[in-house]
């Protein structure tokens, strides 16, 4: 397990002066109730989740926020009183970074590479908040697909009225639509330490527009090749760390049910 995760917590709870400790635990698929009913019986307060877990805890919540409903995913469960509350910070998380990072949502053209759960949550999140056109590409178009999907089967609800479209990994395929996007979002596990497989060919980077904004949601090595080809032609960049503390600041504002002036303590815990 490499989660920089509870150095993220710590720091935050260590700025906030609160006397918690956040530790990580390997909880293996099939052993979530085991690990809810010690969890309960020991007074912990709350913890975080990993996929699969984010989904598969849904059945043991009292009750989750308007966001783990829209993304069908929880990443935190606060206890009370042996009841277990579900949130998603995740895609407030990113969002928060981003804009910590100079970039707003509303009205861009976003390329999302990959479709897991995690470009999902974004894509929904990003789509609710007014981007214009949101572009997923997998290679499996078919997951992409169901992404772009799910975005328009909310879409009345939420007055939604991003374009959204979808498409495979070919290199033709990538060029094109990296030619016409703000910003172009890695959320693969391509590059990531411990994974032996990465991008063959970056040049589709190379049809970016000059000002286009390029992010990672790794952050383990800090710059990914990926990164490292943007960087190197000019382009801003910003991996997943800043979204790993956006999501931690938010996630530990629910575990101490206080407000958080988010922006100083993202800025204090970046150093």
């Amino acid at each position: 397990m490499h989660s920089k995760s509870p150095i993220v917590h710590g720091k935050v709870l260590d700025e906030l002066g609160a006397k918690y400790e956040y530790d990580k635990v390997q909880v293996k698929k099939g052993g979530l109730e085991e690990y809810i009913k010690s969890a309960v019986a020991g007074g912990v307060t709350g913890f975080n989740l990993t996929m699969p877990h984010k989904v598969d805890i849904i059945p043991f919540l009292k009750e989750i926020d308007e966001d783990a409903k829209l993304f069908g995913a929880v990443n935190t469960v606060k206890i009370n009183d042996g009841e277990l509350y579900g949130y998603n910070t995740d895609a407030g998380g990113l969002v928060l970074s981003l804009s910590m990072n100079g970039f707003d949502v509303k009205d861009k053209n976003i390329v999302i590479l990959g479709a897991g759960g995690v470009s999902s949550t974004i894509a929904v999140k990003f789509a609710v908040m007014g981007a214009k056109r949101i572009v997923i590409l997998n290679r499996t178009p078919e997951k992409a697909e169901n992404i772009c999907s799910r975005i328009d089967s909310i879409r009345d609800e939420f007055d939604i009225m991003a374009e959204v479209s979808f498409g495979g990994f070919e290199i033709d395929t990538l060029k094109s639509c990296a030619g016409s996007c703000d910003m172009l979002l890695n959320a693969t596990p391509l590059g990531m330490t411990g994974v032996d497989s990465d991008y063959e060919d970056l040049s589709f980077i190379d049809c970016l527009s000059n000002d286009a904004f390029v992010a990672d949601l790794i952050y383990s090595p800090e710059k990914t090749k990926f990164l490292e080809y943007a960087e190197e032609h000019g382009h801003k960049i910003m991996n997943g760390y800043g979204m790993l503390i956006g999501q931690a600041i938010l996630a530990d504002e629910i575990y101490l049910s206080q407000k958080l002036d988010v922006s100083e303590l993202y800025t204090k815990v970046v150093g």
